[in-house]
Parts: C-alpha cells; sequence; structure tokens
C-alpha cells in the first residue's frame, strides 16, 4: 500500500465519523425536537454533505474556478436562506486575478463579495469580508452585462484579493425565487494551465473536509437556534453579527425564535416598512435554519417585492399553520411545522433597522 493510497484509506473513516456523530447530535437534540424536525435534521446532514463534496472536492481549485450554489433550486437549503435570492460562489485565491462576467438584466440587486476562511470545521484562518460591490458599482453595457476585476493589484482591481482570500460570493435579489437570470461565470486571467490529474492526497483533503463541513455545520446551526431559543423565544431583536458567517456589508438583520403553541396559534408579526430604496425580506424557517417549501405555490416568505404595508406603513404578518383570517395581515404557512426561526433581513437601508413587534394569537 502506497503513502498515497494511505490518505484515502484514512479519510474513508473520517467520513464515517462524521455520519455517526451527526445521528448523536441529532438524538441528543431530539427530546426537545418535533418528529418533522428530526427527521429534516437526517436530511440536514445529508444536504451538508452535499454541500461539502461542492465545496471540497468538485470546485476546490482556485485555478479552475466555476460558480455553484450552496441553496439549490429551492430544494438543497443551507443557514438561513432567502427563496427570492440565488447564492452562488466560486474558490478563488489572493496569488492569482479573476474575471467575473454576469448581468443585472432582471436581477433588481446584486451583491458580490471577497472572503477568507471557510466552514469545513477544519481550517483556522478567520472568516471576514475582504471587498465587496453592488449593483451600484457596477458599470453596465445597454444589455446590462459587467465584468469585474478581481486583482490583489488596487490599480487593476474592481474587487480587491487579500492573501487569505479564498472564496467570492454573490447574492442575487429576485422579485420572485421562480426567475432564473443568466448566470455569472469567472475565470481565472494569465496562463493557460491544463487541468492537473486528480491525486490520492487532494481528494484524501477534500473528503476529509466535505465530511467534517457537514457535521460542523449542523452543530453550529442547532447550538445557534439553541441560544435563539433561549433568548429570543417569540422575540425578534437586532442580530449581533460578528463578521465571520458571511454576511455581505450594509446588511441588517432582525431574527428571533418562533414556537406555536397548538395547532391554530398564530405568531403575528408587526413593522414599519422602511423607506421604499430599501429592501426587505422575512423568512421563517424550520429548526434547522431552512426555508419552506415554496415550489408548489405556497405562501411561506414574505419580501418588499410582494408584500405592501398597511394604509399605516405597517408591515402585518402571520406564521401560522392554517389561516388565522385577520384582515390585512399576510398569512405565512408553516407547512406543518410547530418551531424554528425567522429572519428580517434589511439591505439598502441607511435608516436603522425597524423596531419588530410579535406576540400570540
Amino acid at each position: 500500500m502506497t503513502d498515497h493510497s494511505l490518505d484515502l484509506a484514512e479519510a474513508w473513516p473520517d467520513l464515517a465519523r462524521s455520519i455517526d456523530e451527526a445521528a448523536s447530535a441529532i438524538a441528543e437534540l431530539a427530546p426537545r425536537l418535533h418528529p418533522l424536525d428530526v427527521v429534516e435534521g437526517h436530511r440536514l446532514y445529508l444536504r451538508y454533505l452535499g454541500i461539502g463534496i461542492d465545496s471540497f472536492v468538485e470546485h476546490a481549485d482556485p485555478l479552475f474556478p466555476v460558480f455553484y450554489s450552496k441553496s439549490r433550486d429551492g430544494v438543497r437549503k443551507f443557514a438561513g436562506d432567502s427563496p427570492p435570492q440565488l447564492y452562488d460562489t466560486a474558490a478563488i485565491s489572493g496569488d492569482h486575478e479573476y474575471e467575473v462576467i454576469g448581468s443585472v438584466r432582471d436581477v433588481p440587486l446584486l451583491e458580490l463579495g471577497v472572503y477568507s476562511g471557510d466552514l469545513s470545521g477544519l481550517n483556522p484562518v478567520p472568516r471576514r469580508l475582504i471587498s465587496h460591490v453592488t449593483e451600484a458599482d457596477l458599470t453596465v453595457d445597454p444589455e446590462g452585462r459587467f465584468r469585474l476585476v478581481l486583482s490583489a493589484d488596487p490599480a487593476r482591481a474592481d474587487l480587491l484579493l487579500a492573501p487569505d482570500a479564498s472564496v467570492i460570493s454573490a447574492r442575487r435579489y429576485l422579485r420572485s425565487p421562480f426567475d432564473r437570470p443568466d448566470p455569472l461565470t469567472i475565470r481565472r486571467l494569465g496562463d493557460d494551465l491544463a487541468t492537473p490529474p486528480l491525486t490520492a492526497p487532494a481528494l484524501a483533503t477534500g473528503v476529509r473536509a466535505s465530511g467534517s463541513f457537514a457535521v460542523a455545520n449542523l452543530r453550529m446551526w442547532a447550538e445557534w437556534t439553541e441560544r435563539m431559543r433561549q433568548t429570543k423565544h417569540n422575540v425578534m431583536t437586532p442580530m449581533a453579527d460578528s463578521g465571520d458567517i458571511f454576511t455581505p456589508a450594509g446588511h441588517h438583520y432582525v431574527d428571533g425564535f418562533w414556537e406555536l403553541p397548538e395547532p391554530d396559534s398564530a405568531l403575528l408579526i408587526e413593522f414599519t416598512a422602511p423607506p421604499a430604496e430599501a429592501y426587505w425580506s422575512l423568512v421563517p424557517m424550520n429548526y434547522w435554519m431552512e426555508s419552506f417549501e415554496w415550489r408548489f405555490g405556497d405562501r411561506v416568505f414574505a419580501s418588499s417585492f410582494d408584500t405592501a404595508p398597511g394604509a399605516d406603513g405597517v408591515v402585518r404578518l402571520a406564521i401560522a399553520d392554517r389561516d388565522p383570517g385577520l384582515p390585512g395581515v399576510t398569512w405565512l404557512r408553516t407547512l406543518g411545522h410547530r418551531q424554528g426561526l425567522v429572519s428580517l433581513r434589511l439591505a439598502r437601508l441607511t435608516t436603522p433597522a425597524p423596531e419588530v413587534s410579535c406576540r400570540l394569537a
């Protein structure tokens, strides 16, 4: 057996251990969960393993970057996804330059950010936002196309790279989650290189990182949810953000933990609508921070694109499994869920985040 095969021989048991760790973590939480939450926790591990494979095996090479999505087509979800947003990520390195080409046609709002670190649980490099742009910073042609250069040279860079740069993340805000704008592309600038053959150490690293990512993120977001249950039970307040969870610049979040004590209960949420130029979306989620199923037409989120405030300027929403039948209140279905997180995200906001009131009805 060669040294290379030993790398792989050790990586597979590491992956198997991550499966056991995930099952144990869910079992520890099970007494506090509803049966649906438990089943979705096991599915979450499989989804996160798929994200890990995308991130650390299929799309891990910064020499040949490709945009991929951690949250895909309304099926796979990740860490507080918002249905009317597309999330694209590509591996990059501060040692190279890149070109990103895209379009703002059919995309009201766009953010691109360069970040360091990763979420695998193996890499000690701190996560931070290095540089960012929005649609307001872009030069677009008559058809809405744009081109950006990513470089460590300030004289060349539209997005500045740093030595620890590891990913570029793009967030595109849609009027409807069914919209499908033109794809983003990325390529490394410089000399053409042949795609290198796969090596056992590289695959072993990717296998280990994929399993570690899946179980580390399952645990991390469950711990987040439990803290929220203890501190924000049916209450929404501004989210503390240290900048290490890949949030974009200029974002504000007001979040909380929702729980319906009875099948016919409803959580009423009210806030003064931000100024018209700002964007907001409110997304109830399950225990694991996944948005609810929207692909078949159920109303499970609200945004400034599709929900108007009342005559008094107040947005009124109800999280409930059954229609509470309240005039002037937009009903957001829970699809059988009884608890989870809820997030009001705000962008392009120059005023303080609005206060959010919650009460059971």
